[in-house]
């Protein structure tokens, strides 16, 4: 070792920065292959799409109860024409609103509308800040 490399020992080191960020994000972060990108059946990742396998609607999941999630309660395509075909007949005059508040998919409904409203919310506040920051700039 030379003088330049006792006296600052750091400076002959490679330095990456991120390097545990990225091992991290290269293991953990979830992989797309080719065909998530171009096949339909692979849409699975969207709010209410239905498996084409199973019948099942993809359902958002809260991750604040995904420990309790039981994959058999997830509604059925048909169970759910079958639900709304008893509904019609029983009273033609529901709303679809209606409708969809006597299926099993309600909930779900409900949450990702939550989830929705708090991005518009969020969006708003932010809107809000920058009208606010625009005036008092122009205030001055």
């Amino acid at each position: 070792m030379d003088e330049l490399e006792k006296k600052n020992p750091k400076k002959n080191k490679p330095n990456y920065p991120n390097f545990e960020r990225d091992t991290i994000f290269q293991y953990t972060y979830p992989r797309l292959d080719f065909n998530v990108s171009i096949k339909l059946n692979h849409l699975l990742k969207s709010p209410f799409c239905i498996h084409p396998g199973t019948g099942k609607v993809c359902i958002p999941i809260d991750p604040e109860d995904c420990d309790n999630f039981d994959e058999s309660t997830v509604p059925k395509l048909d169970e759910l024409i079958e639900k709304l075909n008893e509904l019609k007949n029983q009273d033609g005059d529901l709303s679809p609103k209606d409708l969809l508040e006597e299926t099993s998919l309600a909930p779900y409904v409900k949450q990702f509308a939550d989830f929705v409203k708090s991005f518009d919310d969020e969006i708003s506040k932010e809107r809000k800040i920058k009208k606010e920051m625009n005036e008092m700039n122009l205030s001055w």
